[in-house]
């Protein structure tokens, strides 16, 4: 018998890719249009494994840009290659794949009721960390797993994510995910987020609806109990820059002193310096949990300030937890949540626009 032979996948295997997702799956099926983007543009790997002529098996496995997260999004065995080890050796090499992306982590999603599966993944020692109800097209939930393809250990206490609802609401959205990391109790919702964004936006930005600085944002975390400590790198109002119109800044200079007259009479210790690497592992080591501003360019190539939650650091890694409800057709909760981000790389998203503006919020109980 011939062995298996295992390597990237090529155009001339879309037939074969298309015909074994028919006879693999009813629901959820990848097309020949999506295997056509994946293999000439998307950001993954997807393996093949042949024996001779036979497609015995594949494997999909998807990188986000700027993270070291990488996720299987489809994994399919051929039926008279089950229970020969194809998704093992499948597997083996996406994890190779994934290791030499500098990935620190791949996650998947399966279903609930694949017991095969799941006892395959827990045998190659993924572990579950959570639970999504009726993610799949005929309503089936799935079991979210992840694994370390280094040493790299990082909080098992997963977060809470929220979605924000609305283009501008970023800020308050990744702040009531703070808090309720640090109170389970507190209630994170629709109506919660819209006064957060009244309390703390800006009112003007290039186009739209104004963003929330991290003045504002303080004073919202403040008023409902919390301890904050802001650091900030410029003394200049955040985000005067990004408007034209003379009317339009001088409301956003008025705002922010605004913001500055009340931030006298509370106890929010305002920095004018940026939060070091050190003072980040410090204060996360101590039980705080951040808000920080991004430029989403490193991202998706979109030059716009987003917030986002800072949860946990290592050596290797500071992770992420981003509000964006933009998301690819691919993507899913796990491409957003918890998402590790090498350290330098992380210092260089932190930064916003020609300014360079650096804006991050400590919040503690």
């Amino acid at each position: 018998m011939e062995s298996l032979q295992t390597r990237l996948a090529t155009a001339a295997d879309i037939p074969n890719l298309a015909a074994l997702e028919k006879a693999c799956f009813e629901t959820d099926r990848l097309s020949k249009r999506s295997f056509s983007y994946f293999i000439r543009q998307g950001h993954c790997s997807l393996i093949v494994s042949y024996q001779g002529q036979i497609l015995a098996g594949y494997a999909l496995v998807l990188y986000r840009k700027g993270t070291q997260l990488a996720r299987l999004y489809s994994i399919a065995v051929s039926g008279e290659f089950r229970g020969k080890g194809v998704a093992q050796l499948l597997l083996k090499e996406v994890e190779r794949l994934a290791s030499e992306e500098l990935c620190i982590f791949l996650r998947l999603e399966v279903r609930v009721d694949n017991d095969a599966a799941i006892t395959l993944y827990k045998k190659l020692k993924y572990r579950s960390i959570g639970k999504v109800e009726g993610y799949y097209e005929d309503g089936a939930d799935a079991l979210q797993m992840e694994k370390s393809l280094t040493q790299a250990k990082l909080s098992k206490n997963p977060t809470k994510r929220y979605e924000q609802q609305t283009d501008f609401t970023c800020g308050p959205a990744s702040l009531m995910m703070a808090m309720n990391k640090l109170q389970p109790d507190y209630e994170m919702g629709l109506e919660e987020e819209i006064q957060i964004w009244r309390e703390a936006t800006t009112v003007f930005m290039t186009s739209g609806h104004g963003g929330c600085s991290g003045f504002g944002l303080a004073l919202s975390a403040w008023r409902r109990g919390f301890k904050v400590h802001l650091y900030n790198n410029q003394t200049s109002v955040p985000f005067i820059n990004s408007v034209r119109d003379p009317q339009k800044k001088v409301v956003i200079e008025q705002v922010h002193q605004h913001f500055i007259k009340q931030l006298e009479h509370t106890d929010v210790l305002i920095r004018y310096s940026p939060l070091t690497l050190p003072q980040l592992d410090q204060y996360l080591s101590q039980g705080a949990v951040l808000v920080s501003l991004i430029s989403m360019w490193r991202l998706t190539r979109d030059k716009a300030p987003h917030w986002v939650l800072v949860s946990a650091a290592n050596q290797d890694c500071v992770t992420i937890t981003d509000p964006e409800r933009d998301r690819e057709p691919w993507q899913t909760e796990l491409d957003f949540t918890d998402v590790p981000v090498e350290r330098q790389e992380f210092i260089r998203m932190a930064s916003f626009g020609r300014d360079r503006l650096t804006s991050t919020l400590v919040i503690y109980r």
